[in-house]
This record gives structure tokens, C-alpha cells and sequence, in this order.
């Protein structure tokens, strides 16, 4: 589906009126740069990227920046996200990123209508970013504002489940482990609004806990107890693949399912109703070639 521009929120879209020198000197400086930003040629707007690299830098005032960034700088770089050259694209993302990590979390909240649907829009599947590593550096970029927006990323989880949807599909496996991060970072800061994504969530990664590489299966597994924890009612389901994970070929994906089972007899409500799908595996690890998964079943 598409995802359209975003109207939960609004920038401020003039300088106030106590601009001090440090932001005058900024806006000046830049702004021909951001100006290079909508040019035709690709090399110009290339150079602007480059030269506004420098606003990521400590040296930068974080007052001055959120100004330039409100003022100018968010909707022409953002646009760059979808720019035809692959070079662009990963500048554009890279000066984004490095500006998240600076702005007031104030100035970070009130772009979150703007940043969310352009991010969505290059991760979520029929539209996304073609190139493995920039789809990772969007990923980045989410994890990015998950830190730092924690709760006000509630207004954006239809955007955020379809984005892990894709990112568990992704056939580039860094890119299916960060969702999977990503999934345990959003059930811990939103653990109430996530009760009803994590259904589809877990029926979307099943492929990944069979994986071909053992820490995309660790990782799934680590993702599917945090969903579990959250909607145990999907345990019934799953109860096949746990039983796949905890007799794994690799030791340590085996010694994750060991305390991934074990979080979920402790923590998992109504445990006793799922204790008959959860107790055979801690059993059977009881009996594993490796004495630490051993210690971990008892």
C-alpha cells in the first residue's frame, strides 16, 4: 500500500524571532547548499551533500542547526532519499542520520511527520530502496529515532509494522537481523500498542527463525520472544518452529532458544496454559552435546 505524506504534526516553518548570531551565521553559509540541493545536475546536488556533511559535526550549534534544519534544509534533503543517483541517496541518508543524532528532542519530534512516511516509503515492499546497504542505512536511521522519539513513535506504528514486514523478508541478511532488533526495541518501548501488530509480526518472520545463516535464526528467535511476551496467544502457532530452534544445528541458536523458552515460562502470561508446548524443550536441552546449554535448561 502507499504510504501517503504524514499530517500528524507541523514544522516550524519560519525562524523565530531571537535568532542569535551563531544561526544567522549558519543559514548564510548553507544556503547555497541547500539551495544546490534541488539542482538539475547530479554532480552539484552531489557537492552540496558533501559540503553539508560538516552539520553533523559537535562543532555545529545544536540551536542554529534545528533552525537550518526547520527552516530549509528537511524537505530537500528528504526528497534526495529517492534521488536517481545511488551516491546521492546514501549522502542524503547519512547527513539525516548524523542531524537525528544532534537535534533537540523537540526539534526531532515535530519532523517526525516528515521523516516517518519518506523512511516508510523507501523500506516498506513494492517501493523500496533497491540497493542492500542504503535499505540498511534507512534501518539505521529508524533505530536512530526509535532511541531517541521512544513513545511519540506510537502516531507511526502502521508505518513501523509494515516496515519490519519487508525488513523480515529482505533477502540481505543484515537487514533482517536489525528488524529484528528493531522489533524487540519497539515491544519494549511501546509494549501496550504493539499487543495488536504482533500477530502479522510473527507470521511475517517465521521464514527468518530457518534461516540460512545462524544469526539471523538467533535473531528471529530473540525477535519472536519479545512479540510472544506481548501476544502469547500466538504461542499455539509457533509451538512447531520453537521446537525447530531448540534443536538447531548451531550451538547458538540452540543456547538462544534455551533462554528464549525460559523467559517465556517466567514472564509470559497465563504460563501454565502454554507450559505443556514449553517445558518438553527445556527437556530436551537438559540432554545437549553442550554442557552451557545444559547449565541454562536447568
Amino acid at each position: 500500500s502507499t504510504i501517503a505524506p504524514s499530517d500528524r504534526g507541523a514544522m516550524n516553518a519560519t525562524p523565530s524571532e531571537g535568532c542569535n548570531a551563531a544561526t544567522t551565521a549558519l543559514l548564510q553559509q548553507h544556503a547555497r547548499d541547500v539551495n544546490c540541493l534541488s539542482d538539475a545536475d547530479r554532480t552539484v546536488r552531489r557537492r552540496a551533500l558533501q559540503r553539508l556533511a560538516v552539520l553533523g559535526s559537535d562543532s555545529v550549534d545544536a540551536d542554529a542547526l534545528a533552525t537550518l534544519w526547520e527552516q530549509s534544509l528537511c524537505n530537500p534533503v528528504l526528497k534526495l532519499f529517492a534521488d536517481s543517483v545511488e551516491k546521492n541517496r546514501e549522502l542524503s541518508i547519512t547527513l539525516v542520520s548524523s542531524i537525528v543524532e544532534r537535534l533537540a528532542l523537540s526539534a526531532l519530534l515535530s519532523t517526525l511527520p516528515f521523516i516517518m512516511p519518506v523512511v516508510a516509503g523507501r523500506l516498506v515492499a513494492g517501493s523500496e530502496e533497491p540497493v542492500e546497504e542504503l535499505r540498511l542505512l534507512l534501518l539505521q536511521l529508524l533505530r536512530a529515532l526509535i532511541e531517541r522519539g521512544g513513545t511519540s513513535l506510537a502516531a507511526y506504528l502502521p508505518e513501523l509494522v509494515q516496515i519490519l514486514s519487508s525488513g523480515f523478508s529482505d533477502p540481505f541478511p543484515d537487514a533482517k537481523k536489525l528488524s529484528c532488533s528493531l522489533a524487540c526495541s519497539l515491544c519494549e518501548c511501546l509494549p501496550t500498542e504493539m499487543e495488536p501488530h504482533c500477530a502479522p509480526l510473527i507470521r511475517a518472520m517465521q521464514p527468518s527463525l530457518t534461516h540460512q545463516h545462524s544469526r539471523v535464526r538467533g535473531a528471529a528467535t530473540e525477535a519472536l520472544v519479545a512479540l510472544l511476551l506481548r501476544e502469547p496467544s500466538a504461542l499455539a502457532e509457533i509451538a512447531a518452529q520453537l521446537s525447530l530452534i531448540a534443536t538447531d544445528r548451531a550451538p547458538a541458536v540452540r543456547e538462544q532458544a534455551v533462554l528464549s523458552v525460559a523467559q517465556l515460562m517466567a514472564h509470559v502470561p497465563n504460563r501454565m496454559q502454554h507450559a505443556p508446548r514449553l517445558l518438553p524443550l527445556l527437556l530436551c536441552a537438559l540432554s545437549d552435546d553442550v554442557d552451557a546449554i545444559q547449565q541454562q535448561a536447568l
